[in-house]
């Protein structure tokens, strides 16, 4: 199984602190987002490269952590080419991009967004993609309230399969949201290239989940734990204080 590790984005909510350095860099508890993600990814069998997607400005950054962060498997950093938020290519389309310098070669693909702290074992949700052998989605309940949800929706049936995805729903009725984390088996390549194809959103990864969940069978599991979406200063500060002193 590859993993990709998307950090392309510009975070230009947590200026000044992203100016000179990319989001998932900065610092929480000691180590910067990207090497306790990647820890996290290690745990998991089976994994046989680290593939890292950075931006122009900050890709030469991302290849000194690369040469530094311990990882007994090879780690590749590719630059999209991007320069600033007005020609970045979206995480779909750096998923896209990566899959196309990366090819999976019938190897599996963890996807997993550069500022999503995971605190919570990956292993139960590798066991479970490979029982199911679908697209597997990251789920966890939360207090979406009334009004429109900030999170993506997420309904399943008795048997956790996806029966329905919305992004951002102005009338939320599940309160199960997906995380950027999602397993894949390989054909997730050729399914990418026909959604972008057909015109699909190359930015948020929830629009292609939403397009994959009307093209093939797609499974959840729910996780239990800590998981901070580092949107923001508020949500920094909070990852910060969490891991503050932990191993």
């Amino acid at each position: 199984m590859k993993a990709l590790l998307l950090a392309a984005g510009y975070a230009t909510r947590l200026y000044p602190l992203t100016r000179d350095r990319p989001k998932p860099l900065l610092d929480v508890g000691g180590k910067p987002m990207l090497t306790r993600i990647l820890e996290r990814v290690l745990e998991l069998p089976d994994l046989s490269q680290v593939v890292v997607v950075g931006n122009a400005k900050f890709a030469h950054l991302l290849r000194d952590w690369a040469r530094q962060v311990d990882c007994p498997v090879p780690i590749r950093v590719l630059d999209d080419g991007s320069t600033d938020d007005s020609n970045k290519l979206g995480a779909t389309g750096d998923i896209a991009f990566a899959l196309a310098e990366c090819p999976l070669d019938g190897e599996d693909l963890l996807v997993v967004g550069g500022d999503n702290l995971l605190g919570f074992d990956l292993r139960p949700l590798y066991a479970a993609f490979q029982r199911q052998r679908t697209p597997l989605l990251a789920v966890r309940r939360v207090d979406v309230g009334p009004g429109p949800s900030p999170y993506n929706e997420v309904t399943l049936d008795a048997s956790d399969r996806v029966v329905r995805f919305r992004e951002k729903p102005a009338d939320p009725q599940s309160d199960l949201v997906a995380i950027c984390l999602y397993f894949h088996p390989p054909d997730v390549a050729e399914r990418l290239r026909r959604y972008l194809e057909q015109g699909g959103d190359p930015d948020a990864p929830g629009h292609f989940v939403a397009w994959l969940v009307d093209d093939t069978p797609v499974h959840a599991a729910r996780f239990e734990g800590d998981w901070f979406d580092v949107g923001g200063h508020e949500a920094l500060a909070q990852a910060r204080e969490r891991f503050a002193g932990k191993p």
